[in-house]
């Protein structure tokens, strides 16, 4: 009987020590992980380490995946009715806030894997002082991307600063026969990233702007600054710097379409040029530089909160195989593998795995006059595709960059009074 119980207590230190160590734990074996995540954010990479810990493990990985436009009101039905999965994604930053983090994520405060955060990911991760993401993502931004050959062909000798020197740039462009700017005005979520960017701005000339937003205490209503910023994009394409009906463009085409080298520039995160050159291999990330947003002359860049991270469900029935799970990719090796396969990634969340820092971010950086939390990372209720619709009733209806900021307040009134 002592053998055992001696026995039994050696398995459960030996299961415990390889939590500890990162490795696929056996007393979380035979259990199912669900997994839910909005369809872009689930990538090869991820299903391959899926498979690769189902074997290990004996567990099984179920996903459950919705369409960009669709998950987040799936995400928030079906924690309420309490048919939420064990794991589910979404953003860091402040849209934790959104998902009642209290009543739904677990504190994973006390995992191994916490201490190796990047700082700019713990604060990304933190709520309250609880860590309720494991995040492997990146500090990036939206900046305008551009083809420094064509920038020469068109005689263009200095990156634009103002929306004046950039509106220069690209009638030069035009001159040669390029188009200017890729805009994906079929994904509404795209048009919302140029004004998600600039909201950096009036942030960094009135500190406490954000503060005022989630409070309710503030209105995007009567901020000039913005609804300039807005008119100008709909004076860009009056210009025909958008090129033919580019509310037809999609997000998907974006980088084969700058692979051509038929269009300059485009808004954009820094490690998008690893994706050309995937397409082009003549076409080198070095072929492209970046510069902030110059709409309403700004020169701030808006970086993200750490992108996308996944939270632990509250009521998960298999707590120990999702910690195990987590473990597992929080391993050197699979970080590596991971950040390997996601150029589209930049530096990594954890400080003992390098991941990639792109020219494109060291060039914005050093560019811009500061930097900050863009709105959809800072600022509470805020939605980059219902932003994107209203923007496209700039082109569509002839609304005004001051009807599209009332129309952002009107949308996020409801949330405060839940």
């Amino acid at each position: 009987m002592k053998n055992k119980k001696a026995l039994k207590a050696a398995a459960i230190a030996s299961a415990m020590a390889a939590v500890l160590l990162g490795s696929t734990a056996v007393y979380a074996e035979g259990e199912t992980i669900t997994i839910a995540a909005s369809a872009g954010w689930v990538k090869d990479i991820d299903k391959e380490l899926a498979a690769k810990y189902e074997e290990e493990s004996g567990n099984t990985i179920e996903w459950q995946v919705s369409p960009d436009d669709q998950y987040e009101n799936v995400l928030g039905s079906k924690l309420a009715v309490g048919e939420g999965a064990d794991i589910f994604y979404i953003r860091s930053g402040v849209t934790i806030q959104k998902y009642q983090p209290d009543k739904y994520m677990m504190d994973l405060s006390d995992q191994e894997w916490v201490s190796h955060y990047n700082d700019w990911a713990m604060e990304g991760v933190t709520y309250n002082d609880k860590v309720l993401q494991f995040q492997t993502w990146s500090v990036d931004g939206w900046g305008i991307l551009y083809n420094k050959d064509i920038f020469e062909e068109a005689g263009i000798t200095e990156v634009p600063t103002d929306f004046a020197s950039y509106k220069d740039a690209c009638e030069k462009i035009l001159a040669i026969g390029k188009t200017p700017i890729y805009e994906a005005g079929a994904a509404q979520w795209h048009l919302g990233t140029w004004l998600s960017g600039l909201t950096t701005q009036t942030e960094a000339d009135n500190p406490g702007f954000y503060a005022g937003l989630n409070d309710n205490s503030q209105t995007l209503a009567g901020q000039e600054g913005l609804a300039t910023a807005l008119d100008q994009m709909v004076e860009l394409n009056d210009a025909g710097y958008f090129g033919d009906d580019f509310m037809a463009n999609t997000w998907e085409d974006a980088p084969s379409k700058m692979a051509t080298g038929d269009y300059a520039m485009c808004v954009t995160y820094t490690t998008f040029p690893a994706e050309v050159e995937a397409i082009n291999p003549e076409m080198t990330t070095d072929t492209f530089g970046m510069f902030p947003i110059p709409l309403n002359d700004n020169t701030t860049f808006g970086v993200s909160a750490g992108g996308i991270g996944r939270c632990v469900n509250k009521d998960t029935k298999v707590a120990d195989a999702v910690y195990d799970y987590l473990n597992f990719l929080a391993r050197p090796e699979n970080l590596t593998a991971y950040y390997e396969a996601r150029l589209d990634l930049g530096p990594c969340s954890f400080n003992d795995i390098p991941g990639n820092v792109p020219a494109s971010y060291e060039e914005v950086m050093e560019r811009a006059s500061s930097s900050g939390l863009t709105a959809e990372d800072g600022i509470l209720y805020w939605d980059n595709t219902q932003v994107g619709n209203l923007m496209q009733g700039m082109f569509v209806s002839g609304t005004s960059g001051a009807d599209v900021l009332q129309g952002i307040d009107d949308l996020r009134q409801p949330s405060f009074a839940e």
